[in-house]
């Protein structure tokens, strides 16, 4: 049996990490059997989430363990792409994971009323008095890991600009489609749920969601997806 380790749900999404989602999304539509364990970070191989383990096996990153699950379950979602479209989907799921993915956690940790919230879930339970301190603490280092990575570099309106485009050329791909390379889902679209639909459903407005929800279409991909796939959390919100 696979154990994915994430933390807990919030804000009505399946995790606040869209690469939880990309990965939990994943499990779902390749039917592939799965326990969730709440982790942390600091619990994890490689410092990060999620990560599964699965026997004696211990695997972190979201694309490495897809890999993994793929050579050890199969691969329903991709073996019948062409070689083409899955380079175009490895390309489309690197502007997600390493363009739009910063943008929208700038969102969350550079604008003061999104962090107030990401901050009242993430320091759930903190000591009062380590809360006078710790959340700032945290987020000026992570505000410095954003210009290590470069989007912390930008004006505001830059950052937001970049997400935009990104925004638009994920739906000028997808087009009138159920999913990105047809009417089945890939590995590729758990990727976009993740990322897309933890900014178009998350509480942290900015102009990349405001962008996300102005195009219908994108809307209803991610809508359907979501639907589809996590009908259970549906229920449990309403």
């Amino acid at each position: 049996m696979i154990i994915l380790h994430q933390p807990k749900r919030a804000f009505g999404l399946p995790c606040p990490s869209a690469f939880c989602v990309k990965l939990e999304a994943y499990l779902r539509m390749a039917e592939i059997p799965y326990e969730l364990a709440e982790g942390e970070p600091t619990d994890a191989p490689k410092g990060k989430i999620p990560w599964i383990t699965h026997g004696d096996t211990e695997i972190g990153d979201s694309s490495l363990i897809i890999d993994y699950l793929k050579a050890e379950f199969g691969d329903p979602l991709d073996s019948n792409l062409s070689t083409t479209e899955w380079a175009l989907g490895h390309a489309v799921q690197k502007m997600l994971e390493e363009s739009l993915y910063f943008v929208s956690s700038y969102s969350k940790w550079a604008e003061d009323d999104s962090f107030a919230i990401y901050a009242a879930e993430l320091f759930q339970g903190m000591p009062e008095e380590q809360l006078a301190y710790v959340p700032e603490m945290v987020r000026g280092k992570v505000i410095e890991k954003f210009k290590a990575q470069g989007i912390g570099r930008h004006a505001k309106a830059e950052v937001y600009q970049i997400g935009v485009k990104d925004v638009k050329s994920f739906a000028a791909l997808l087009g009138e489609q159920d999913y990105l390379f047809g009417d089945k889902p890939t590995s590729f679209d758990a990727s976009a749920l993740g990322v897309i639909g933890n900014v178009k459903d998350g509480p942290f407005g900015s102009p990349v969601q405001d962008a996300i929800l102005a195009n219908a279409t994108l809307s209803a991909y991610i809508d359907r997806m979501r639907l589809t796939w996590f009908s259970d959390l549906i229920e449990e919100v309403a």
